[in-house]
C-alpha cells in the first residue's frame, strides 16, 4: 500500500540517534485524517527524537488523503502497524491522545480553606458542573496553582477572592476502552492517556505569562484553548475544520475532493492574482472559523478582563500556505505557526523539515514529552 504523507528521519550513524535507549516512549495521535507518531528518548534529562512519522487515514476507507474517515477496528490496527513499521518506532509504550469530543473541561471553584478530604469534595461538587452520567465517565481534577503576586500587579482581573480554581476533566469511558483494545490488537502498551488539546499545549507554548490562544486546526473540527500565566484557562471545540475548505473547494470548482486537496496544499492562502479565486474560496471558511475563535477570546477577555496577545495556529489546516498572514487580519495580534520540534534535539540539517511539519506534529510530540516526565 501506498504510504501516504509518511515521512521519517534519516540520520547517519554518526547521530547515534538509533542507539538503543535507556529510555523512550511513543507519542500517538489519532486523528480524523490522519495518525501521528513522534518517538523520543530521555538522555541526560534532554528530549532526544528519534523518529516520527504520519499516514492519511483516507485511503484505508477508501477516501482520499486529507478526507476525515472512520475506520473498522481490523483497518486502524493495520493502519498502526503499517505506521511502526515504516517509521522505524521501536518503543512498544505509548502516550496516547484522546479526542477532545469525548471529553469535557470546565472550571469550578472551591473554598481555599476547607474542611474535610479534598478530594471528596471535589467528588461530590464536580456532579454540579459535569452534565454526563457518572457511570458512564471518568473524572480527573487539577488544582489550578495560584498566581504569585508579581505576575498579579498588571492584571486587574485576578481579585483575591479566597477560592480556589479547580480544572474538572470527564472522558467517557467507552473512547478510553476503544483505544485500550485497539492499541492492545497493535501490539503497544498504554502508558498514559491525555487529551489532545493539553499535549498540544505542551508542545507549542513557552514561558507566555500573557494570553495565548492555541488554535488546533484539524480536519474535521478545530480546538481552542486560553493559555494564561501559562495555565489552560478555556478550552472549546467546534465541527469545523480543514476538510470543509477542501469541500468548498470542490463544490466551487467542480472537481473530486482530491483533486481539491491537491489544489489547497499548492495554492493555499497565496496572494497572486491568478491564485484569487482560489484564496478568495479558501478565506471564506476559514473567516468562519477565525471568527469563532474571536468570539473565544472576547469571552474570555469579558470574564478576566485580560486579552489574548498571540495566537498559535497548529494541526495539520495550520500547515496552509499564507495561513499566518490571514490570521493577523483577522485577529489583530501576533499569530505564528507552531514550532514544536524546538523542544527537543535533532540533527541541524533536518530544520527545514520540521519547520513544515511542525504544525502537523504538536499533539503527538507534546504525549511523547509528557511521557518522558
Amino acid at each position: 500500500m501506498d504510504i501516504q504523507f509518511f515521512k521519517k528521519i534519516s540520520i547517519p550513524e554518526k547521530f547515534g540517534l538509533f542507539g538503543k535507549a535507556k529510555e523512550n516512549i511513543l507519542g500517538i495521535d489519532i486523528g480524523a485524517s490522519s495518525v501521528k507518531i513522534v518517538q523520543l528518548k530521555k538522555e541526560k534529562e534532554r528530549a532526544i527524537l528519534e523518529t516520527y512519522g504520519a499516514l492519511a487515514t483516507g485511503p484505508y476507507a477508501n477516501l482520499s488523503v486529507g478526507q476525515a474517515a472512520y475506520l473498522t477496528e481490523t483497518k486502524a490496527v493495520e493502519m498502526l502497524k503499517d505506521l511502526l513499521k515504516e517509521s522505524g518506532a521501536k518503543s512498544k509504550d505509548v502516550a496516547v491522545s484522546v479526542n477532545l469530543r469525548n471529553t469535557f473541561v470546565t472550571t469550578m471553584e472551591i473554598p481555599s480553606i476547607i474542611k474535610g478530604n479534598l478530594a471528596d469534595i471535589i467528588a461530590i461538587e464536580a456532579r454540579k458542573y459535569i452534565p454526563l452520567p457518572a457511570s458512564e465517565i471518568i473524572i480527573d481534577w487539577w488544582a489550578v496553582p495560584q498566581i504569585s503576586e508579581s505576575f498579579k500587579e498588571n492584571a486587574d482581573s485576578e481579585k483575591k477572592t479566597g477560592e480556589m480554581e479547580i480544572l474538572l476533566v470527564a472522558i467517557y469511558k467507552d473512547a478510553i476502552e476503544s483505544y485500550k483494545k485497539l492499541l492492545s490488537k497493535a501490539g503497544l502498551n498504554i502508558q498514559l492517556f491525555e487529551i489532545e488539546i493539553f499535549s498540544a499545549v505542551r508542545a507549542c507554548l513557552g514561558r507566555e505569562t500573557s494570553p495565548v490562544l492555541l488554535l488546533d486546526l484539524g480536519a474535521s473540527g478545530t480546538k481552542m484553548a486560553i493559555v494564561d500565566y501559562g495555565i489552560v484557562r478555556s478550552v472549546r471545540s467546534f465541527d469545523r475544520g480543514s476538510q470543509d475548505l477542501t469541500l468548498a473547494l470542490s463544490n466551487s470548482l467542480g472537481v473530486d475532493f482530491g483533486a481539491a486537496e491537491k489544489t489547497k496544499q499548492e495554492i493555499g492562502f497565496s496572494s497572486r492574482p491568478e491564485h484569487k479565486e482560489i484564496a478568495g474560496i479558501l478565506e471564506s471558511i476559514i473567516q468562519y472559523i477565525f471568527s469563532e475563535a474571536n468570539l473565544f477570546m472576547a469571552d474570555y477577555r469579558k470574564k478576566r478582563n485580560r486579552s489574548v496577545s498571540k495566537v498559535i495556529l497548529t494541526g495539520g489546516g495550520a500547515s496552509l500556505k499564507g495561513i499566518a498572514d490571514i490570521g493577523i487580519k483577522n485577529f489583530g495580534v501576533e499569530v505564528i505557526l507552531a514550532a514544536p520540534f524546538s523542544k527537543v534535539e535533532y540533527p541541524v540539517f533536518m530544520q527545514p523539515v520540521f519547520k513544515e511539519a511542525g504544525p502537523v506534529f504538536s499533539t503527538a510530540l507534546g504525549l511523547a514529552l509528557r511521557g518522558l516526565q
